[in-house]
């Protein structure tokens, strides 16, 4: 399998990444290779702590100050969250499974056009 640098398929951060990221993760996230080993753990480690209650502090909000980002397939129905969740998975992938999403995409489309025909007869 051929394993692409996600800097050549990705242009932008998942929507949860850009909702817990900050310039001071960032900043650690930097230093990390400056460190020993142990002290590349301990950090890292850390790091990860705070993301996770980053994370944590986001879902356990109140839904009405959730972040809108996290709410955009709350009113839609599952097809359509389907279709807009693998338009944004394909930022995130190479050529090949950018073509396997379009594949899947197309048949949603023929599917859904067939269904709709049969519901009219």
């Amino acid at each position: 399998m051929n394993e692409t640098n996600m800097d050549e398929t990705n242009t932008r951060q998942p929507v949860l990444d850009a909702l817990i990221q900050s310039r001071d993760l960032q900043m650690l996230k930097a230093m990390v290779p400056y460190f020993n080993s142990t002290q590349q753990r301990t950090v890292s480690f850390v790091i990860w702590l705070i993301e996770l209650q980053k994370t944590m502090q986001l879902f356990n909000a109140k839904p009405e100050i959730q972040a809108a980002e996290l709410l955009c397939g709350e009113n839609v129905s599952p097809a359509e969250r389907t279709r807009h969740m693998l338009h944004v998975m394909k930022d995130f992938c190479n050529p090949q499974e950018q073509s396997n999403i379009d594949s899947l995409l197309s048949f949603f489309e023929m599917y859904e056009s067939y269904e709709s025909m049969t519901n009219e007869m």
